[in-house]
């Protein structure tokens, strides 16, 4: 293996591995995971659902990688399959074991079978020990044969990413960002595992270094037969590394297939606005940057249907309403995400037991909401959305009545207010995973049944397509 030597981790290689590796059964099972996080405070609360309900296979030999916004459970899921997270439900198998249900020796066995790359080298390692005292720390732990032997172990490890014997003595802090990575790779691969979850291992290295650290994990994989879970956020880096890819919002996978399949032709509205925000990627999928409204929504308290439903720009909208325009339904959504948000909003012991009695609390700042979102008429009583032509009567109606619970400081009933009048399916089902296209790929979203046009359809409609 060449071109991973330890040099200063410059520029970009390109990989020579020549060897190919073959692609099986699934290696780990994923079905219905959760994972929540329970509210130990004083009155309590809903858990935060970082993973709800995920399944999918990691074929042995294969990368699939894992992309999504921040916070939307990436991370979360990684830890969870490996063990570093107790699942809060459903079933991680591998080899017939059952992962979440494993301790004592069967437990420490898969420690040895599964390892995780972290994403933050300077985090990960600690600058109090050698690199050799890192790298050889696994071994130690799991009590690998004899000093000596360990000892040349690490040394095997090093070469293996590029790096030198003499490095073995030298301390975290007197390497390169690239470097000290490698020293990561080498310490999860000190055990022989099968798996490796592999967390942004290259967002925090100058785009010069990834390319030769993404080259070194390519060519490990050729040449030791290794299994990827590959977690990041720059599409652009997993589609050069990744076999297949899995686009995860607020805990739940939307989207799984072949990487190629998926960034050509994006089947699910999510999938399709990430990509669009790729630079250069307009040309290629021939629409123009679709730009999500808001922010996701609490994991505390994700929507009772689609996740997606509350941003999608391709979402089913009720037939009552059809004569509202785009920006019309931009506000409404837009007001519906702050009431969304000031409900589950972290507050004072104080405003909480006001809630909880039903008190109004921060009912003032509402009106600026109102203010920003709806022009009014000068006159209207109460200070409703104005008679601007921008909403119909029945729209309108229902806005002032989520509003007044709002003054109130009931959000709850605000939000259930505008959910009831403008919602849909995509508000009140849970999509299923439908088939899309010839390779097996999957996408949850209601609009793949033959009720409803596809959503690149409707994206297309709604969008426009980029003729310039």
């Amino acid at each position: 293996m060449s071109g991973t030597g330890a040099g200063d981790d410059t520029g970009s290689v390109v990989s020579d591995a020549d060897a190919t590796v073959e692609v099986g059964e699934p290696l780990v099972k994923v079905r219905d995971l959760k994972k929540y996080y329970e509210d130990d405070g004083f009155l309590g609360g809903k858990p935060v659902k970082a993973v709800d309900g995920v399944s999918f296979d990691i074929r042995k030999g294969e990368t699939l990688g894992l992309v999504g916004e921040s916070g939307c459970g990436k991370t979360t899921l990684g830890r969870t399959i490996l063990g570093l997270e107790s699942a809060t439900g459903g079933d991680v198998t591998s080899n017939g074991r059952e992962v979440a249900s494993l301790s004592g020796r069967e437990l420490r066995e898969w420690q040895r079978d599964a390892q995780m790359v972290f994403q933050d080298p300077d985090a990960s390692l600690n600058d109090r020990m050698t690199v050799g005292e890192i790298v050889r720390e696994p071994l130690d732990a799991h009590d690998w044969k004899g000093r000596t032997e360990r000892k040349e172990r690490v040394f095997e490890l090093l070469d293996l990413v590029g790096l030198n014997e003499e490095h073995y003595y030298r301390y975290p802090h007197q390497f390169s960002g690239g470097q000290r990575q490698r020293v990561g790779i080498a310490r999860a691969l000190a055990l022989e595992p099968e798996f490796i979850v592999l967390d942004e291992p290259v967002s925090a290295l100058d785009v010069s270094v990834q390319a030769r650290v993404i080259n070194l994990l390519e060519d490990l994989q050729a040449e030791l037969g290794l299994t990827y879970l590959f977690i990041a956020h720059d599409l652009s880096v997993v589609r050069h590394i990744a076999d297949r890819v899995a686009v995860m919002y607020l805990g739940d996978i939307v989207e799984l297939g072949d990487t190629e399949a998926v960034y050509t032709d994006p089947a699910h509205p999510y999938t399709a606005s990430l990509l669009s925000a790729i630079p250069g990627s307009h040309t290629e999928t021939e629409r123009r940057r679709i730009t999500l409204r808001g922010t996701p929504p609490s994991p505390r308290d994700p929507p009772q249907g689609c996740r997606f439903a509350t941003r999608c720009p391709a979402k089913v909208r009720p037939a009552e309403f059809d004569d509202l325009s785009a920006t019309a339904w931009e506000r409404i959504d837009a007001l519906h995400t702050v009431l969304r948000e000031r409900q589950n909003a972290e507050s004072g012991l104080g405003e909480q037991l006001k809630r909880r009695l039903g008190l109004a609390a921060n009912a003032s700042d509402i009106e600026e909401v109102v203010d920003d979102l709806f022009e009014r008429d000068g006159g209207g009583a109460g200070g409703g959305p104005g008679d601007d032509g921008l909403l119909t009567d029945a729209a309108r109606t229902a806005v002032e009545d989520a509003v007044r619970f709002a003054r109130q400081g009931d959000d709850a009933e605000a939000t259930a207010v505008l959910r009831e009048a403008f919602g849909s399916v995509c508000n009140r089902e849970r999509p299923e995973d439908h088939v899309v296209g010839d390779d097996g790929r999957t996408s949850a979203c209601v609009r793949h049944t033959d009720e409803y046009d596809e959503p690149t359809v409707v994206i297309d409609r709604r969008y426009g397509r980029d003729d310039d």
